[in-house]
């Protein structure tokens, strides 16, 4: 598909698998468990990474004095969970985005050949290759159907609305209100005229009003935070401050990459919720976006889709007219809306067919029938049947026998002969006529002069 999904929505979606695969889990004494990743640990504390939602993750830093057990996962077992939910989905991947399916499916059994999961992976590897064969045939499955390459490309901006709103309804449902955004952002840009940018444009408003408040709790939760940390560096021994502080910075300079990274990008602010810049920045952004969303004609849009549909129903029924005053209301309700561009396309070249080009040579005059110095007009050559019309039987002429080439001849065909022309205009004709007329001439002179002597003798 198409400029499909410039912007890496597969990559997102392993992003946010890995992020749910923590996996270590801590008992404290009062009885509570969390599960995470334990990212550092010194001789008295420990750093857990807790996931909050899908792309969000959040630190806490324990007491060991607090903590009952520690439940560390396997490592395969940690690695199988930022691959065990990839399978194939109702809708194709592009070329590139298979190549990355596959290679993480590949680098967990090449890296865990005894794992228990291997075969399950083994599988899943199978199940992605097949797919991609289909696409690579130019096929596209959508919503569980696979489309031939011919239908695939005349529907293939429609397609890639309609994957990269998958992708924002998919993140969306995970938690991920940023991925969710950042697909909006693809969807907008590459296909704009799509039937699915109203339904986008309604779910983007929700997870906006959603967004704000959130980050903003978030936020508040940070200032705290930051308090309570400062206090656990204060209390903290000499080495285990130090380490805990690099701790800190090294996470803080993540967070400010990501942020740079996708400020760059065009993207949406990243959602870290120990790093107040990524809060601020995801604040500042939600309320002009939201402002803007709101200014979007959607009920016009949905009106102008359904006429778009109503239009292709009356082109299918050859009912160019009405189709045409159809799709001037699709226009002007929406300018952008692909399908009613595409079908005015189509009805304009139903109501203007190309012209075919007839060749007409001079034919040969007809002794008896053609009069010198008028051409009479070749016959038409016939048309070739459209893909509509009913082609005339065939019947298969047996060849003549061809006879062999002599020493002198080639296989080169030879060159048509050239009509006739009239006897007087040849160059024998010329020189017949004006013989005939200086006999004549000498004739009438003869006799000319053989009356005047008669009449002398007479007198």
């Amino acid at each position: 598909m198409s400029k499909i999904l410039r912007f890496p929505l597969l990559i997102l979606s392993l992003a946010g698998l890995a992020a749910v695969a923590l996996g270590d889990t801590v008992t404290l004494k009062d009885g509570e468990r969390i599960e995470g990743k334990i990212t550092s640990e010194t001789a008295n504390d420990l750093t857990l990474e807790i996931q909050v939602s899908a792309g969000i993750t959040d630190q806490r830093l324990l007491k060991k004095a607090d903590v009952v057990k520690i439940d560390r996962i396997a490592p395969d077992e940690t690695a199988y969970r930022t691959v065990m939910h990839l399978l194939p989905g109702k809708s194709s991947l592009s070329p590139a985005q298979y190549e990355g399916v596959v290679k993480a499916l590949q680098g967990f059994t090449a890296q865990y050949p005894q794992s228990q999961h291997v075969s399950a992976v083994q599988r899943a590897i199978l199940a992605f290759e097949t797919d991609r064969k289909r696409v690579d045939a130019g096929e596209v499955k959508l919503e569980g159907t696979w489309l031939t390459k011919q239908e695939a490309q005349r529907q293939r901006v429609q397609i890639g609305g309609l994957q990269a709103f998958n992708a924002m309804k998919s993140a969306n449902a995970a938690g991920d209100a940023i991925g969710a955004l950042n697909a909006f952002a693809v969807l907008e840009k590459n296909f704009p005229g799509t039937k699915v940018i109203p339904e986008a444009i309604a779910l983007a408003r929700q997870i906006l009003a959603a967004l704000k408040p959130t980050a903003e709790r978030a936020l508040e939760n940070s200032k705290i935070s930051k308090i309570e940390r400062e206090k656990g560096f204060a209390d903290a021994g000499p080495a285990d401050r130090v380490e805990m502080m690099a701790a800190f910075q090294r996470d803080q300079a993540k967070a400010d990459a990501a942020l740079a990274s996708a400020t760059t990008s065009g993207l949406w602010p990243p959602f870290y919720v120990s790093s107040e810049k990524c809060l601020a920045a995801i604040i500042a952004k939600v309320t002009p976006e939201a402002g803007r969303l709101e200014t979007l004609p959607v009920a016009a849009m949905r009106e102008s889709i359904q006429l778009a549909e109503k239009a292709g129903t009356e082109f299918a029924n050859k009912e160019l007219a009405a189709a045409t005053e159809t799709l001037k209301e699709v226009t002007k309700l929406w300018p952008a809306n692909e399908m009613g561009i595409r079908l005015q396309a189509q009805v304009t070249e139903a109501k203007n067919p190309p012209k075919v080009e007839i060749a007409t040579t001079p034919a040969p005059a007809t002794p008896g029938t053609a009069k010198a110095g008028v051409a009479t007009p070749a016959a038409k050559l016939p048309i070739a049947p459209t893909a509509t019309d009913n082609p005339p039987p065939q019947t298969t002429a047996t060849p003549a026998p061809v006879a062999p080439l002599s020493p002198t001849q080639t296989s080169e065909p030879a060159p048509p002969e050239e009509a006739p022309k009239p006897f007087f205009l040849t160059l024998g004709g010329a020189i017949t006529i004006v013989i005939a007329l200086a006999v004549i001439l000498a004739a009438v002179n003869i006799f000319n002069k053989l009356r005047h002597r008669a009449n002398d003798t007479l007198e």
